[in-house]
C-alpha cells in the first residue's frame, strides 16, 4: 500500500516519526507524490479542508484513492471532526464533499496499549530519560522527599497553555468517559496564588512558545525536578487510553501530580490512585481549594514512594518498550489495511 501523509499537522501522526517509520516502512511505501499514492493520511481532520482544492483535483482524476484521518489526538477529534465516533464519514468544506475513513482513540483499538502509553513510544529520549529519574527517585526516604516539597522553589507548576474562555474545548461525553479539560486546567492554574504559582505555556505571556525550543522537555525536566510541590499533569482531554508524557514528568521531578481521570482511566494501572490528586467531578474553584489544603500524610508518602518503585520497575527493560511500539505498529497496521477495504456504509 502506498501511502502520502498531507497537512501542516503531518508530523503528528503516527507515521510521521522517525521511531515508527522504520516499522511502518516494512508494510507501506511512503511516496512523494500524492497521484502514486492508494492513502492519502492526515493527522487532523482539518487538513482536509486546508487542502480542499488540491484533494479535489486529484480525486477528480484518481477516485479510488482513499483519504484516512490517522489521529493521535482525542483533543481534535472531539472539538472539530464531527461525529469523531464514526469510522467512515463525510466531510463538507467550502467548495467541496469528501468522503473519508477515521482512525482514533474512538473508532479503533489502535491505542489500547499493553504497558507504555503510545506517546512515550514516540520518542526513545522518553524511556531513557525517565529509567534514569525513576532509579534515582525509588533510593530516596520518605524524609527527603518531604524536605524537598517543604523547600520547593514553587508550591504549584502548571505547564499547559492557557485556554481562557475557549468554549469549545469543554466537551463532555459521559457515555463514554471523554471529556475536554484545556479550559478547567486553565482555570484551575488561574485559582492558584499568584505568588506560589508558575504558570508555563502559549498564553502565559511566554514569547517564545516550549515546541519552538531544542528540546521542550529536557528544558521541563531540567527546570523542576526537585523544585516544584505540585505539578500539574491535567490532560487536554480525559479518554481512558489517552496518556501523555505529564503524568511521568511529574513524578519523574519528585513533585505530586495534580490529574483529572475517572474510574476506568488506564493511569490506574500504572500507578495508584491514591499517589496523585485527582480532580475528578470537582469544579475549578473545589479543586483549587483541594489543592490548597492538600498535606501528605504517611498513607500518602506510602503510596507515592510505591508509586516511584512501580515507575522505575515500568523503565527497566528496554526491550518491553520496543515491544510495545512493535505491537502497536501491528495494531494500527491492521487498522489502516482494513479500513480502506471496508465499504463505507456509514457514509451519509
Amino acid at each position: 500500500m502506498r501511502i502520502h501523509i498531507i497537512g501542516r499537522h503531518a508530523h503528528r501522526t503516527p507515521f510521521a516519526y522517525e521511531a515508527y517509520k522504520p516499522l511502518f516502512q516494512t508494510k507501506f511505501e511512503y511516496v512523494d507524490d500524492a497521484k502514486n499514492a492508494d492513502v492519502i493520511l492526515f493527522g487532523y481532520v482539518l487538513n482536509i479542508d486546508e487542502n480542499e482544492e488540491e484533494l479535489a483535483k486529484l480525486l477528480e482524476k484518481k477516485p479510488n484513492i482513499r483519504l484516512v484521518v490517522a489521529s493521535e489526538e482525542p483533543l481534535w477529534d472531539t472539538t472539530n471532526s464531527g461525529d469523531f465516533r464514526k469510522r467512515h464519514n463525510t466531510r463538507k468544506t467550502k467548495s467541496h464533499s469528501f468522503s473519508y475513513s477515521v482512525i482514533n482513540h474512538h473508532t479503533s483499538n489502535a491505542y489500547e496499549f499493553i504497558r507504555f502509553p503510545y506517546f512515550l513510544t514516540t520518542e526513545n529520549e522518553y524511556f531513557l530519560r525517565y529509567a534514569h529519574e525513576f532509579s534515582a527517585n525509588v533510593q530516596k526516604s520518605a524524609e527527603e522527599i518531604l524536605r524537598n516539597w517543604g523547600s520547593a522553589k514553587t508550591k504549584y507548576t502548571f505547564f499547559a497553555e492557557n485556554r481562557d474562555l475557549v468554549k469549545k474545548y469543554s466537551v463532555s461525553h459521559p457515555d463514554i468517559e471523554t471529556y475536554g479539560l484545556s479550559v478547567y486546567r486553565t482555570d484551575v492554574a488561574k485559582a492558584m496564588p499568584d505568588n506560589q504559582s508558575m504558570r508555563v505555556g502559549q498564553g502565559w505571556g511566554a514569547k517564545q512558545t516550549r515546541q519552538s525550543l531544542p528540546d521542550w522537555h529536557l528544558d521541563k525536566i531540567q527546570h523542576l525536578q526537585d523544585r516544584s510541590y505540585i505539578i500539574s499533569a491535567i490532560e487536554n482531554t480525559n479518554q481512558r487510553n489517552y496518556i501523555s508524557e505529564k503524568i511521568f514528568d511529574a513524578f519523574a521531578c519528585t513533585g505530586v501530580p495534580l490529574y483529572w481521570c475517572t474510574a476506568s482511566h488506564r493511569v490506574h494501572e500504572l500507578v495508584d490512585g491514591n499517589s496523585f490528586i485527582n480532580l475528578y467531578d470537582l469544579t475549578p474553584e473545589k479543586a483549587s481549594q483541594k489543592v490548597k489544603l492538600f498535606k501528605p500524610n504517611a498513607a500518602y508518602l506510602e503510596s507515592y514512594r510505591q508509586a516511584q518503585a512501580d515507575l522505575s520497575a515500568l523503565f527497566r527493560n528496554y526491550d518491553e518498550f520496543v515491544d510495545e511500539r512493535i505491537q502497536f505498529f501491528k495494531r494500527f497496521s491492521a487498522e489502516l489495511e482494513t479500513i480502506v477495504k471496508e465499504r463505507s456504509t456509514e457514509v451519509v
